[in-house]
């Protein structure tokens, strides 16, 4: 860890014991560890590997500046240096609108950055959401833009302006010339950029029956796409989003991506086609059973996946009366049709 984010934290740390909680500003810190076992065989190739690892070491910090703007950032630690995820600015003129800028997670399939990793279902992200990401913006679903949502009791509707390639890379989607450069291009041709429109919608007065949808074009053509412009789009309908919320849960994700046709590449996929479905059962106020059945189709691919994740979790949190989401302890089994091999996961996790 570095001096600079030793002071960093520090000078957090003494921002939140300095705030009152009705002064202004006030500095929020919160953070996610998520450590986990893993034990994982490959029957073709005659591999197994088992060990430990920290899928997710965060710190959030959320600064409100005053009534009508805040700030927030996430860090991560689970790289070889500190990075940081999110970057971004709030401003609420008005109970019904809000616009955020910075480095974010916006318009996207629901089940990527959409979905807190703290409600994740099983150990990870369905892996059409993840291929989604490492296909179009990024693997972590962020990018840089500027977001106008308006809010209804039952719902939201989201305008996302972006980069379209959410890499920190200068000469990528990090776009930050200075009038002292020679070259304010920085050598890059001409490039596009993003449009996206979604939203969700509550079809009950207790929020737990959630629609939604989204479409993005993305003509940046950033090397996830292999250079390509891409029409994307998808929806979502959940029954119950967040795990322990409900005694029975389903959530149905659809994603689908369409890339133009451009220059010759060394792949040959001019799509991606993915469904995933999800059942989970709560066996008591602490513990819930699931299972999720995904179908993805790549073009250019030898075959289509199917991928069956099961397993149940169990909340030490949940029977004190915390929320289920704070201690955590998920066990979830995966294996995928015709590649012979099967994944076990043991996952802690610890919000504070």
């Amino acid at each position: 860890m570095t001096v600079r984010f030793r002071l960093l934290l520090l000078g957090l740390a003494a921002m939140t014991a300095q705030a009152q909680p009705s002064s202004l500003p006030a500095v929020t810190l919160s953070g996610t560890l998520q450590t986990r076992f893993s034990y994982g065989q490959h029957e073709t190739l005659q591999r197994t590997r088992i060990g430990f690892g920290v899928r997710r070491a965060r710190l959030r910090v959320r600064v409100r500046l005053s009534e009508r703007w805040t700030f927030r950032v996430q860090l991560d630690g689970t790289a070889p240096s500190a990075r940081f995820l999110d970057a971004y600015a709030i401003y609420t003129p008005h109970a019904r609108w809000s616009f955020r800028i910075g480095r974010m997670p916006s318009i996207q399939p629901r089940a990527l950055g959409l979905t807190s990793h703290r409600y994740v279902d099983a150990v990870e992200r369905p892996a059409i959401a993840e291929r989604w990401g490492a296909r179009t913006i990024g693997r972590d679903g962020r990018d840089f833009g500027v977001e106008a949502a308006y809010h209804h009791p039952r719902g939201r509707f989201i305008l996302f302006l972006h980069n379209g390639d959410g890499s920190w890379d200068r000469l990528r989607g990090n776009y930050r010339a200075s009038p002292s450069n020679t070259d304010v291009t920085e050598g890059q041709q001409r490039t596009g950029i993003a449009v996206s429109l979604g939203g969700q919608f509550y079809l009950s007065e207790q929020a737990d029956i959630e629609a939604g949808g989204f479409v993005s074009y993305n003509s940046a053509g950033n090397p996830n796409t292999d250079h390509r412009r891409y029409l994307s789009y998808g929806f979502h309908w959940y029954w119950g989003a967040k795990p322990g919320s409900r005694w029975f849960r389903l959530k149905l994700d659809g994603v689908v991506v369409r890339y133009e046709p451009g220059q010759p590449v060394l792949r040959s996929s001019d799509h991606l086609t993915g469904i995933a479905g999800l059942s989970a059962v709560r066996l008591h106020r602490g513990a819930e059973a699931f299972a999720r059945l995904e179908w993805l189709e790549e073009s250019g691919a030898e075959a289509d996946r199917t991928i069956l994740t099961t397993g149940f979790s169990i909340s030490p949190s949940a029977l004190q009366g915390a929320p289920y989401e704070r201690q955590r302890l998920t066990v979830a089994y995966a294996t995928e049709r015709g590649l012979g091999q099967h994944l076990l996961v043991v996952q802690w996790q610890l919000i504070f």
